[in-house]
């Protein structure tokens, strides 16, 4: 791989992290990226791209991990320096562990059709999709935030969210397999709609992403272990380091930003990105 080979690559990986933690579509941005810089490494196969962005989408997961977990954890320091069980995390965690397992289990049955569609550079078929979602996703985001801001916040910590509440957003991580939707936008959205503060949607719209972003990272580099090489190694390495630097740094401050911020911004991009990829795609 060429040396701008390597910067499109660490180019692919900056865009995974980034796009990861903002409602704007993650997949769909992974998609026409990869379509548009199109390089010998990412059109070799479905599998090098594939474990290029699994490699990033681990490094994003380790930084949140890194900044969420130790204050968010299952055990809870008591002012004698004890640590104690908090049963009301642990029911939150048994939640999140139970909604993740059918994505687990969508991964694993349809994880390489859905990988060679979202990665197949020369798919115009794919870029239509994207379009659409892009578009249809923007709209939805317009009319949640409309609807959210008549109501009031029933559940200000994680422990107070009721695991139905967990369940429901922890299923719809499967949409997140189609390129151009927004996983964790939908999951903030979603909870405000039912009752969560936005500051604790946030947060709980993080760990509930953790799961299925460990399944889109690790499962697909265990899948395609065959073409793992020591190069490729190396270009796994550096995608991964990038990602959780960019993905560590920004996350400290997009709880702020997401809490304070409307969402009708987000869905204005996710429309007009819609729209310029329509020109650039079909006329």
């Amino acid at each position: 791989m060429s040396f701008f080979d390597i910067l499109k690559m660490l180019l692919i990986a900056a865009a995974e992290s980034l796009t990861e933690w903002i409602p704007v579509g993650n997949t769909g941005h992974l998609a026409v990226l990869g379509h548009y810089l199109g390089f010998e490494g990412w059109k070799s196969s479905a599998a090098v791209r594939e474990i290029f962005v699994s490699a990033a989408t681990t490094g994003t997961v380790l930084a949140a991990c890194a900044l969420f977990l130790p204050n968010n954890g299952l055990f809870v320091r008591m002012p004698d320096e004890r640590r104690i069980l908090a049963r009301e995390r642990l029911r939150f965690y048994v939640a999140i562990a139970l909604g993740w397992l059918p994505c687990l289990l969508v991964t694993l049955a349809f994880g390489e059709l859905f990988s060679d569609f979202i990665y197949d550079p020369e798919s115009v078929k794919n870029l239509k999709l994207i379009m659409v979602l892009m578009i249809v996703g923007g709209a939805a985001q317009f009319l949640f935030e409309l609807r959210n801001r008549k109501v009031m916040p029933r559940y200000e910590r994680l422990e107070e969210v009721p695991p139905a509440i967990i369940l429901l957003i922890s299923l719809l991580q499967i949409i997140g397999l189609l390129p151009g939707t927004c996983r964790f936008g939908l999951a903030i959205l979603l909870a405000v709609m039912l009752g969560v503060s936005k500051r604790t949607a946030v947060t709980l719209s993080v760990f509930v992403n953790l799961p299925s972003l460990f399944v889109f990272g690790i499962i697909p580099m265990i899948r395609r272990i065959s073409v793992v090489n020591g190069i490729l190694i190396s270009e796994m390495l550096m995608a991964g380091i990038l990602a959780f630097l960019i993905s560590f740094f920004m996350l400290r401050t997009i709880a702020d930003w997401l809490t304070k911020d409307s969402f009708v911004r987000f869905g204005r991009y996710r429309i007009a990105f819609g729209i310029v990829l329509y020109l650039f795609t079909i006329l």
